[in-house]
């Protein structure tokens, strides 16, 4: 699941109402959900990188995307990758973890897979 959505075509795939529903229905049968995670001013994640918000979810999700602020999507972004102000991440975990993570990084959550 995770390879599908690291891939353009994958992101192709969920810009599709009826086949989002369909992987929505899919990653809810096994507990997983695809979020988004913006990084407000406020947030610690801030001028953070990949590698840290990862570490700090203790295996709770994975990035499989990160929008930047001028609206270019990177797939499988580095681990070094620099989060800035007003950036989203797009994770995919568990979906319990995911509320608690954004809740304690001062992220806004917006689920839209």
């Amino acid at each position: 699941m995770a390879h599908m959505i690291t891939h353009p075509t994958a992101m192709d795939f969920l810009q599709q109402d009826d086949r989002r529903n369909t992987l929505n229905e899919l990653l809810a049968g096994i507990d997983v959900q695809v979020d988004e995670l913006a990084i407000p001013a406020d947030s610690p994640l801030a001028n953070q990188t990949i590698s840290d918000i990862e570490i700090r979810g203790k295996g709770a999700f994975i990035v499989v995307a990160l929008r930047k602020t001028d609206g270019t999507m990177v797939i499988h972004p580095k681990h070094e990758m620099l989060l800035e102000v007003g950036d989203t991440v797009i994770v995919m975990g568990h979906r319990g973890d995911i509320p608690q993570f954004a809740k304690n990084y001062v992220l806004k959550r917006d689920i839209r897979y």
